[in-house]
């Protein structure tokens, strides 16, 4: 197979339907200014910003100004030259991705289409490309027109779906607009493209290498499967070579096999046993060796094609026992072990896809493992993200929950046409990420069986049309291309027939706060056993903030505010400032400044998240993950569900949930009438600890101070310490002007601290505090008289930090590393002189 690759410089032009034709796209000798400079693989917006026509869509209003770009009609043209040794040979034009509707046409002839932005484009062109001058033209649209007069009648989730119908569209789901996203429809070819050809009898495709290893972690076996087209109509004979070379320089292991080609595509096999192969774990519970896969086909004697690949060897389950107080366990055991899962939903890492890049993926990845997440849930609305993405994961040790890409939807599965199109997406993807050893979990959808039960998809319109296709048909094909992982066909999903949200079995998505209410203390008696999306609206750093909003408009509510503001904030619950609202006093949020927002707003979403993470934590393993909505974002947002936005810089809520999922965590939680202690061990070995806890009063009194010493069992939740809830009550009746508190040392290092606050934060009786800070040999340690909440030493989130958000205790130093020797400012205190008021309705009393 010999491949040139088409990429590089195009061609663009455009028509509305009026101005432009198609067939402009042929002339030999257009018009001045009749086509664009265009770059393969790329995006239309892209290009337009390139010739100075639109403004960056994700800054300020410029995705509105630039929404004319969806509607028009784009015709990419190239010109090529093809070598003589092509003629009499077989020959395909390739597109690794093209968004969206497509009509490819070669030297005026057209010879495919395409309308799937999930799967390649492989068009046979035998015959058709030249020796010499040859020219390929794209005509693409966005999808609209393409589905102009498909039917929504029943499909309707929202008004603006009369318009782009994205339920016909097999393009991520997101892009139509979500609460956190804008709608940009993309348009452009996308990936890579090739012209490739073959005097070969046979054409090799994909190498799929399935590695598996059996539940005593002894036996290994990989499974190399390569899929290869015969180009006769007759059998060929071929022998099949494959080599799988350990890490570390261990012998390679090899077979070969003969093996016969039919006509058309299908696969050829060989398996390889490893006895004791070096075991993948998660980061946090072992290494993650891969082993280098290589195949070869030959035919007659010469050898074909060669693939490479990686793979490693982990033994994965989804413990679904019995639970003994009812329902089910849902714990994902790796290589015979428990692991609890921490981590974040991720969604698309652009607006505009074909601009995410492998290093865009390496810092998330890396931000990720500096949050302590071990787990990214690649959420059912966005991408089946680049191999950038799953190799990235593979070496880092992140797990990848994956879900097929449909979302909060009915999708006409009762369409014969849109049916085979989904069928032939479902295959490709699952071919293509069955090798990654990080991808543990297949799950068909989001949300989708949970509006079956409970949003009216069951009971009118049109009712369950794709429920098949998620129960049946994607089973099927996970069976015959993988057969190796777990598979659930919705999320949330509940064995037994069960309503899909139900707490005490399968997984969860706890939105009785963020969305459902504002008080977010309602995770603390949550017993979900698997939850993997829940959380609370929180501000981007400020420099990403302040880039939503252009000069004149730098203000909370101006409308490129709105525009950048999470549509959740305004449209689901009342009011945008309820959250400040329900947990401060005397706090207008729409006369805030942008940087008072950035603070305040992180503050709350810091604390929120905190709660998530430690009731799911504590609570181990009888809840088994504490996966938040969400992660990342899709474009710079003033206000969103993240800890990494846009820029990539860390909102105010990284810290936070940093140190929530550190190793080896303390919660203080209560139970009836007592004060309990958990301590949380996530590494392999117990750590023996000096535990003191009680309860400190705001001002510095510990009025009640217990001390022991401790263990905490390997890989597990242990209660610790408990004590009478009366000893707190009995010197702090209402408990507004005290915290239970807990905090580990070992060789009189901190190894974890926490707190309990039993009052909301608007009626605590603060002091004002000050905040003390020195620096000496790299350490910056700060102090204060009084409990200082909420101490804010940057809100750029550039820098990685040790810690960010943190209290400092009344008497006790906390000290965090600096790498500077000027001291690090303190950019906010939630009691500190001047903010008290708008904290609490005990001022007065303190003033």
């Amino acid at each position: 197979m010999t491949t040139l690759t088409l990429d590089g410089a195009w061609k663009l032009q455009w028509s509305d339907g009026q101005r432009g034709k198609f067939a402009h796209a042929y002339v030999d000798d257009p018009a001045p200014g009749a086509f664009l400079d265009a770059v393969v693989p790329g995006e239309v917006h892209l290009d337009l910003m390139r010739a100075g026509l639109i403004g960056d869509p994700r800054n300020g209003l410029n995705h509105l100004s630039a929404r004319w770009v969806e509607e028009q009609f784009w015709s990419y043209r190239k010109d090529f030259d093809a070598p003589g040794e092509i003629a009499g040979q077989r020959v395909w034009v390739n597109f690794e991705c093209l968004y969206l509707g497509a009509e490819i046409v070669l030297n005026g002839e057209v010879v495919g289409t395409h309308n799937n932005a999930f799967r390649p484009c492989r068009i046979d062109v035998t015959g058709k490309v030249k020796p010499g001058a040859n020219r390929l033209v794209v005509h693409l649209e966005s999808g609209l027109y393409g589905v102009a007069d498909k039917p929504l009648a029943g499909f309707e989730n929202s008004p603006d779906q009369r318009l782009h119908k994205r339920h016909w569209l097999r393009a991520p789901q997101c892009q139509f607009a979500w609460d956190w996203s804008p709608r940009l429809l993309n348009v452009g070819i996308s990936g890579p493209v090739t012209l490739e050809y073959t005097a070969d009898p046979v054409r090799v495709d994909r190498l799929v290498p399935i590695a598996t290893l059996d539940p005593s972690l002894t036996n290994g076996a990989l499974l190399a499967r390569l899929f290869v087209e015969g180009l006769t109509d007759v059998d060929t004979a071929a022998t099949l070579n494959a080599t799988l070379t350990p890490p570390n320089g261990g012998a390679p292991l090899s077979v070969t096999s003969n093996v016969t080609v039919k006509p058309g595509m299908n696969p050829v096999e060989a398996s390889i046993t490893i006895d004791n192969p070096e075991l993948w774990w998660p980061v946090g519970h072992g290494a993650q060796p891969l082993h280098d896969v290589s195949v070869t086909l030959t035919v007659n004697g010469t050898q074909i094609a060669e693939r490479t690949a990686r793979v490693g060897f982990r033994h994965v389950l989804v413990n679904q026992d019995p639970h003994p107080n009812g329902g089910r366990y849902f714990v994902v055991e790796v290589n015979g072990r428990k692991i609890f899962l921490k981590g974040g939903n991720f969604v698309p890492a652009d607006i505009i896809f074909a601009d995410i890049d492998r290093a865009r993926y390496e810092t998330l990845t890396d931000r990720a493992l500096e949050a302590n997440f071990n787990l990214l849930r690649v959420w059912g609305g966005g991408l089946y993200e680049s191999d950038d993405f799953y190799e990235l994961c593979d070496a880092k040790g992140i797990l990848v929950w994956q879900e097929f890409i449909y979302a909060c939807g009915r999708f006409p599965m009762q369409d014969e046409t849109f049916f085979h199109n989904a069928r032939l997406e479902a295959v490709h993807q699952v071919r293509r990420l069955a090798s990654h050893p990080s991808l543990i979990i297949w799950c068909g959808n989001n949300e989708m069986e949970w509006g079956a039960w409970q949003w009216g998809y069951g009971e009118r319109g049109q009712i369950m049309p794709d429920y098949a296709f998620f129960h049946l048909t994607l089973p099927r094909i996970l069976a015959d291309e993988d057969g190796s992982r777990y598979y659930q066909p919705s999320s949330p999903f509940s064995p037994d027939v069960k309503q899909p949200n139900a707490s005490e079995q399968g997984d969860q998505h706890p939105w009785d706060a963020g969305i459902g209410s504002h008080d977010w203390w309602i995770y603390r008696g949550l017993k979900c056993r698997f939850p993997n999306e829940g959380g609370c609206l929180g501000p981007n750093s400020l420099p990403t903030t302040l880039e939503c909003l252009p000069e004149g408009q730098r203000e909370i509510g101006s409308f490129a505010w709105r525009q950048h503001d999470n549509s959740i904030a305004e449209l689901k619950l009342p009011g945008v400032s309820a959250d400040m609202g329900l947990h401060f006093a005397g706090v207008d949020f729409n006369t805030m400044t942008v940087e008072e927002f950035v603070y305040w707003g992180g503050l709350l979403q810091g604390e929120a998240l905190r709660e998530y993470i430690d009731n799911f934590r504590r609570r181990e393993f009888d809840s088994a993950a504490a996966i938040f909505w969400m992660y990342n974002d899709t474009w710079p947002t003033t206000r969103s569900w993240t800890i990494v936005d846009y820029a990539l810089r860390r909102t105010p809520a990284f810290c936070p949930v940093k140190r929530a999922f550190q190793p080896v965590s303390v919660v203080v939680v209560e139970e009836v009438d007592e004060i309990v202690v958990y301590g949380i061990n996530d590494t392999q070995a117990a750590v023996t600890a000096s535990l003191r806890y009680g309860v400190l009063s705001l001002t510095g009194e510990r009025t009640v101070d217990l001390r022991k010493d401790v263990t905490l069992g390997a890989n597990a939740s242990t209660p610790l310490a408990r004590f009478p809830l009366a000893s707190w009550t009995a010197t702090d009746p209402l408990r507004d002007g005290s915290v239970a508190f807990a905090s580990l040392e070992s060789g009189g290092a901190l190894i974890a601290r926490n707190r309990l606050f039993a009052t909301l934060f608007r009626s605590m009786r603060w002091p004002e505090a000050t905040v003390r800070v020195t620096v000496a040999d790299g350490i910056a340690t700060f102090t204060a008289d009084v409990f200082a909440w909420g101490v804010c030493v940057d809100v750029d989130g550039e820098t990685a930090l040790a810690d960010n958000f943190f209290d400092v205790w009344p008497g006790e130093a906390y000290s965090i590393p600096w790498p500077s020797q000027a001291p690090p400012k303190i950019v906010g205190c939630g009691n500190a002189k001047g903010n008290v008021e708008k904290i609490g309705s005990a001022v007065g009393s303190i003033q």
